[in-house]
């Protein structure tokens, strides 16, 4: 039975909670995902409200492996291995390969606006654009994103398919990029050995926890926020993600969640 006062757009199978239905604890932990995942009053945190423990602990979890940028405790790195912008590919890309619609639209929104606060619109319109068949594209990602990517779409199909050599490969890759950075060049050879496993380690992370999550955005069909929520997600998502990008969503979702 509906006992919420609050705006509430349509739903399928499982109708997200409103705050004036649940304890002050649990809309802690929806409040707190609301404020640190696009300051959207979203469905992610208002169906995971139906499990609070889940929903309290699991914000501060996802952000150390998605949205943490370097961090450190003294001399040890903790988090944020891997930049944001080739963690939003690798998200992307695992959510299209599994066609969740929740997470491709959301994070279709939060990888173009990332590219774009950072002055690199133009690149992340086309990296964005043709992320679901990236191998036919070569030439508009990098080595680094090319290798990530190929990994990507296996771990998310079948893990079993990696081979040796393209994990070999991806890590050379990472080497090779790291490099580049004026901090990184300066550890030794073991050191960077052991921080590009860290970038795999935590890229792997990433996919998994993406595969589950659109696994759970489907099964459960989570909606877009829209008009009749409390923020409307999907106007902003049409003002702000080019309408190519929108168009191939909508073919690879078909209509579908």
């Amino acid at each position: 039975m509906e006992k919420t006062k609050i705006s509430q757009g349509p739903w399928n199978r499982i109708r997200p909670l409103q705050r004036d239905e649940m304890d002050i604890y649990t809309e802690a932990g929806m409040v707190m995902g609301e404020m640190t995942w696009g300051r959207f009053r979203n469905n992610l945190v208002k169906v995971m409200a139906y499990t609070p423990r889940l929903l309290q602990t699991e914000v501060e979890y996802c952000n150390t492996f998605i949205f943490d940028p370097e961090t450190f405790r003294g001399d040890v790195q903790e988090a944020g291995f891997n930049d944001r912008f080739i963690k939003e590919l690798v998200i992307s890309r695992t959510s299209l390969q599994n066609r969740s619609r929740y997470s491709v639209t959301h994070h279709s929104f939060i990888g173009y606006k990332l590219f774009a606060d950072a002055g690199r619109q133009e690149e992340g319109h086309m990296k964005l654009l043709h992320l679901h068949e990236h191998e036919l594209y070569p030439e508009v990602y990098t080595k680094r994103e090319r290798l990530a990517l190929d990994y990507t779409v296996k771990v998310a199909k079948d893990a079993h398919l990696v081979t040796d050599m393209e994990f070999c490969n991806l890590r050379h890759a990472l080497r090779e990029h790291n490099m580049g950075d004026s901090r990184l060049k300066k550890l030794s050879d073991e050191e960077m050995d052991r921080y590009a496993d860290s970038q795999i380690v935590e890229l792997t992370w990433l996919i998994g926890h993406f595969c589950l999550l659109n696994r759970w955005f489907t099964v459960l069909q989570v909606p877009d926020e829209g008009a009749a929520d409390e923020d409307n997600f999907l106007a902003v998502y049409e003002q702000i993600v080019p309408e190519d990008i929108r168009e191939r969503n909508e073919k690879i979702l078909a209509g579908g969640f």
